[in-house]
């Protein structure tokens, strides 16, 4: 009986640890820049989930896609789920429909997965008449903070140009022979 008691006993605390244990999932977000849209414009959110190389296999993932304008109003969202590497999701805004009796919005996009889904993304503004793309925007990982390399803060590129056309590397030799750093 003592032995039932403890068994029941251990199972059950054992069960309970497990349930309090906190579920550790970050997710992770990218953020355009700000960028101006006015009539006769849209602007495209697109998110691109990259191919690895094998035997690396991509995790299937969600994405939230938002368009926020500089005031904090969410404009336009949608989220899309089983996203596989190789694909590619937009979401549009079009200022003639969506942003009526509005002259000028200032807006940026951002898309938010779980941590491991990594993504490329670009904020497009695209004339409506023409549909040309105007202006390409990129996006980088705002959340989590990207942390700094010690390597990264202390590397310095000089390209020394003169006016003789001379290549830049060519001149970046010549500088570097004469040691004027």
């Amino acid at each position: 009986m003592n032995q039932c008691l403890l068994f029941s006993t251990v199972l059950l605390l054992n069960g309970t640890m497990a349930v309090a244990q906190p579920i550790l999932i970050q997710n992770q977000q990218l953020t355009s820049g700000v960028v101006g849209i006015t009539a006769g414009q849209m602007a495209r959110w697109n998110v691109l989930y990259p191919t690895a190389p094998a035997p690396i296999l991509p995790p299937v993932c969600s994405v939230a896609l938002n368009i926020t304008d500089n005031q904090g109003r969410n404009l336009k969202t949608n989220t899309f789920s089983g996203f596989i590497a190789g694909k590619s999701v937009s979401l549009d805004l079009n200022a003639d429909t969506e942003l009526t009796g509005m002259l000028r919005t200032e807006i940026y996009a951002s898309a938010l997965a779980p941590a491991g889904c990594n993504f490329i993304a670009t904020l497009e503004l695209i004339d409506n008449i023409t549909q040309k793309t105007v202006l390409v925007v990129g996006a980088k990982q705002t959340y989590p903070a990207a942390r700094s390399s010690a390597s990264a803060s202390s590397t310095r590129l000089v390209i020394a140009l003169d006016a003789s056309g001379t290549p830049p590397l060519e001149n970046w030799a010549r500088v570097m022979a004469r040691g004027d750093r």
